[in-house]
């Protein structure tokens, strides 16, 4: 029975040794951020453990590595809704005893400054400077040597809908359309937790008074190697019909550097490519924009431009959401990529394809989610014709419907990095990218 039961643990990827349980941390070549709730971290330790707190390790590549615990509910002790954070790389393990030790104190990173206005957060190396505003909304001011603007509105949501529609009692979708951000919303909860020494974390909650039971549950952490990890969660407690839930960077590099260029991996699917009878890649080939890395295709422009779209103003709309994507200047050899846990999936058939998150690159921003103004153009096209209805025309067949208990969520890497060239800044963000989607906890 004792070698039935040592099976089983070695199977679930926890070795117990007495009173010690190990959970292994299996990352890439690169350094991720690891973001992970006490309660999730707690439902992997044996039943009949008991752990002691004090004894937590993390040790990475057989090294000790610095974590904190951030006390989410002010509790002033270790519980459920609480984060573990650290870094890791390659291959480590959370240690934890059932017996009390003298835990290691690890020097603070970072300080926090408190304004009329929000927060300003430093590395204590004066590295990275990043404000967050009433809404728990961040921009960062500074990365290495460089002092400017060079994200804005990290976490920002845009939320668009009808927000009067009585759809499932009378079938009535109602005529009061409404479009917001999160700086239109009203903050119910914004915190920004004890710095410590690898991260500092911002939760916001806020409300929206538009639309009925909205919430943006938004938390954001803010790494000493400048990771930026959101984790964005729309929670309904009411019915909504929406047309637009996105998740949004704004004027990412290109506020500071004038030479910024858009870089990502060719789109799976874009309509535009569809509707003109070719693939994403001759769409942007056509454009002059396809630049060839180790033998692999990428879109690079310069991202100021609107590229000559088929038709409205963006330069990128109803298009596949990719691996990364990211916007660089060569003459300030810094970046900012936006990295996806998992790489989305393209559905076949086009409207439950167009009913989840797309991509959207506008007015100088990054946006990821539900976009539902299907434009008149789509019925100019055949291989378009009739895949959704467009705006103007069944007027309450067009939004996503969701109920109270539903939740939409955006979990995002945003990585500030310095790159000599495009080429070193594809390397370096594929490797970033395989690093962070490879990253298990526990398995």
């Amino acid at each position: 029975m004792k070698r039935l039961l040592a099976v089983l643990v070695l199977l679930s990827g926890l070795f117990v040794l007495g009173a010690t349980v190990s959970i292994p941390v299996v990352a890439g070549n690169v350094e991720v951020p690891v973001v992970l709730q006490m309660g999730k971290l707690v439902d992997m330790l044996p039943e009949d453990f008991e752990p002691d707190w004090t004894s937590l390790k993390v040790i990475v590549d057989n090294k000790e590595v610095p974590y904190q615990i951030d006390d989410v509910d002010g509790n002033k002790r270790v519980s459920a809704p609480d984060y573990l954070v650290f870094i890791a790389k390659g291959n480590g393990k959370i240690q934890i005893s059932d017996q009390a030790a003298k835990a290691t104190v690890y020097p603070k990173a970072f300080t926090v400054t408190k304004s009329d206005k929000g927060w300003t957060i430093k590395t204590t190396d004066n590295t990275l400077e990043v404000f967050v505003n009433d809404k728990g909304i961040a921009r960062v001011n500074q990365f290495g040597s460089i002092k400017a603007n060079l994200v804005d509105e990290v976490g920002i949501a845009r939320i668009a809908g009808w927000s009067r529609s009585t759809y499932f009692i009378n079938g009535d979708i109602g005529t009061q359309h409404d479009e917001e951000t999160s700086q239109g919303l009203r903050a119910v909860d914004v915190k920004v937790f004890e710095p410590g020494p690898v991260a500092v974390g911002i939760k916001a909650l806020l409300q929206s008074d538009k639309f009925f039971g909205l919430f943006q549950d938004l938390l954001i952490y803010v790494f000493k190697n400048g990771d930026i990890y959101v984790d964005n969660n729309f929670l309904f407690y009411n019915y909504a019909d929406i047309m637009k839930l996105q998740t949004m960077i704004t004027k990412p590099i290109i506020s500071a550097f004038d030479d910024t260029v858009h870089i990502l991996p060719v789109f799976r699917r874009l309509a535009w490519a569809d509707q003109l009878g070719i693939t994403p890649y001759e769409y942007w080939l056509e454009r002059n924009a396809v630049t060839w890395i180790n033998k692999i295709p990428y879109i690079v422009f310069p991202a100021g431009q609107s590229m000559k779209p088929l038709f409205w103003g963006a330069t990128y709309i109803f298009a596949s959401a990719e691996r990364w994507r990211s916007n660089y200047s060569p003459k300030g050899k810094v970046g900012i990529a936006e990295i996806f846990p998992t790489v989305p999936m393209v559905k076949a058939d086009y409207a439950k394809w167009l009913e989840g998150d797309t991509w959207v690159y506008e007015s100088l921003e990054f946006r990821t989610g539900i976009f539902k103004w299907v434009a008149d153009e789509f019925n100019a096209y055949p291989a378009t014709e009739n895949v959704y209805p467009v705006w103007g025309t069944k007027k309450e067949a067009m939004p996503n419907r969701y109920k109270a208990g539903d939740k939409v969520e955006h979990t995002i890497l945003y990585t500030l990095y310095n790159a000599n060239s495009v080429e070193d800044a594809v390397k370096f963000i594929e490797e970033k990218s395989k690093s962070f989607r490879s990253l298990k906890i526990g398995e």
